[in-house]
Order: C-alpha cells, then sequence, then structure tokens
C-alpha cells in the first residue's frame, strides 16, 4: 500500500486480496465539528453524535444506491432523538432532541444512561433510494453498551454480515474502522478474518485518532495481509433545507394555519431542525404562496 498523506476528510474503502475480507476507514473531523457547531450539543451528545456521523458514513460506504441513509436512535431517558442522515455522496446532516437532565450527566455517559429505558429505546437504519425502489428499514433495540456495538448486531441481525467496528472521538474529531467478512466467504477465509477482527477489538481509540490515514494504520495493524486500498471520496457537511422547501412546507400546513400564525405573529418564522438555519417571511409573502403555487419567498 501506498503512503498515507495526512488525514483529511475522507472515507476510504479496502478490500483484502486472498481473503474474502472488507473494510473502510473514515475520518469526518471538519464534517463533524461544521455539524456540532449548528446546535449547543450537550458534551455527552456531542460524542454519541459524532460516533454515528461515522457509523452512518461508514454504513453508507457499503451500499450501492442513490438515496439517503438514516440512522435514528430514538430514547426514553436524557436523549429523546438523534437523527443522522448521509447520502450516496457521503454528504452528512444531524439533529437531536435531548431533556434538560442530560446537560448534567459527564462527556462520557454510557448510551443506557443517556436512553433511558431499554425496553423503549430503538435505533432505526432507514435505506431511501430516492429512484423508486422500496424503502428499507431496520430496527435494533438499544442493548449494546456503545454505538459501535449496537452497529455490529444492527449488521449481524439484518444483514447476516460478521463485522467489526471500532469508532473513536475527541472533542469534534472522529474517526471510524469497519471490517466485514464477505458473504461467500468459506472455511479458508476464516484465519483472516479471526486476525483482522482480533485487531480491530485490540485497537486503541487513540492510535485511530492519530493515525495519519488508513494506509499508515492497515500497515500498522494488520501487516500481514495484502490489502488493496481504493481512492479515498470525500466527506462533507451540508443541509437540504432550503427557501423552495420552506414554501412547499407551508402549503401543505395550509392557508387557514398560516393566517392564524400570521394574526398571532404578524410574520412566520422557520428554524431548519439540522443546520439551524432561520428562513423568515413577512405576511406578503406568506400569502402569496397560497396565490402563486409556484412562489418562492
Amino acid at each position: 500500500m501506498p503512503a498515507s498523506r495526512p488525514c483529511a476528510d475522507a472515507l476510504s474503502r479496502f478490500v483484502f486480496e486472498r481473503a474474502a475480507v472488507r473494510g473502510a476507514f473514515a475520518s469526518l473531523d471538519a464534517t463533524c465539528a461544521a455539524i456540532l457547531a449548528c446546535h449547543p450539543y450537550p458534551p455527552a451528545l456531542r460524542r454519541v453524535l459524532a460516533e454515528l456521523l461515522a457509523a452512518a458514513a461508514l454504513l453508507a460506504s457499503t451500499l450501492k444506491f442513490k438515496g439517503s441513509l438514516v440512522v435514528q436512535l430514538r430514547g426514553a431517558g436524557p436523549l429523546r432523538l438523534l437523527v443522522v442522515e448521509c447520502d450516496a455522496a457521503l454528504v452528512l446532516r444531524a439533529t437531536a432532541q435531548w431533556a434538560p437532565e442530560v446537560l448534567a450527566l459527564p462527556a462520557d455517559a454510557e448510551l443506557a444512561t443517556l436512553a433511558g429505558d431499554g425496553a423503549q429505546a430503538r435505533l432505526a437504519i432507514t435505506l431511501d433510494p430516492k429512484d423508486g425502489g422500496p424503502l428499507y428499514q431496520g430496527i435494533v433495540g438499544l442493548e449494546a453498551a456503545s454505538i459501535a456495538t449496537l452497529i455490529e448486531h444492527y449488521l449481524t441481525a439484518s444483514e447476516q454480515i460478521d463485522s467489526r467496528l471500532v469508532l473513536a472521538t475527541q472533542g469534534d474529531r472522529v474517526r471510524g474502522l469497519l471490517l466485514q467478512r464477505l458473504p461467500g466467504a468459506g472455511p479458508a477465509d476464516d484465519a483472516a478474518w479471526e486476525s483482522a477482527a482480533a485487531a480491530a477489538a485490540a485497537l486503541p481509540p487513540g492510535d485511530l485518532l492519530d493515525a495519519a490515514g488508513p494506509a499508515e494504520l492497515l500497515c500498522a495493524r494488520l501487516p500481514e495481509h495484502d490489502i488493496r486500498l481504493f481512492e479515498p471520496r470525500a466527506t462533507r457537511f451540508a443541509c437540504g433545507c432550503s427557501e423552495e422547501r420552506i414554501a412547499n412546507a407551508l402549503r401543505l400546513l395550509g392557508r387557514a394555519e398560516v393566517d392564524a400564525i400570521l394574526a398571532e405573529q404578524g410574520l412566520i418564522g422557520v428554524t431548519c431542525e439540522f443546520c439551524n438555519r432561520q428562513y423568515t417571511l413577512v405576511a406578503a409573502d406568506a400569502r402569496a404562496l397560497f396565490a402563486d403555487p409556484g412562489a418562492v419567498p
């Protein structure tokens, strides 16, 4: 494998040349920082959100689709809802809802503490192809102690793919490593998979964060394997909100409801839950949406 350059925001896929094993390495430092800057997320929530961002990007890299992958964590405790979206171009955005008691929790609070009652908490992963194909959703209970273990359980239960996932965060930085045993792997692949899975399980989070890139990490941790590393794909943060979408949402709300808001407040303010961008419509612009179906404020 070639020497690695300094780690930028990117996702790199790789395969073992002589075994049915594949994987991906993700670095989302700037992407994560931009998403976390959109809202005043409490420390414990920032860590979980960062881990889900890396997990979503790694999951999306294993799919062949043109739509979006949505990871939704719903809890009955201080964390009420966390949503991460990643599309086929590895463009990510996220949002969360939480109760005030999450502010008192330490940054390393366990997932069970954040999500509350495990019988009610759920992780849902939805694939929305956006090209007319069927929507798929897999749901698992929050019985695992970490996001990484939870995603591993999902892949084993829903996809029947043996997987090992390692996630590491520090402040606004996040890195992730995913290893998977490919469908159709035979007994000849057992030794390669077992050694790779053991190396991933023993990987200290600090080594994942300090690695200059996937080539350096894989050479150091899996030197006995011949690994082919593919060209990295950039990841970034971008929100899909727009004036046109706000206009369509208000039309769906209905003229009567919009008139009621205008009568009470004199204007309409809409804030995007993902990027926190604020849209303001004065009365004339809001009413024009119904007079002209194609109008955009």
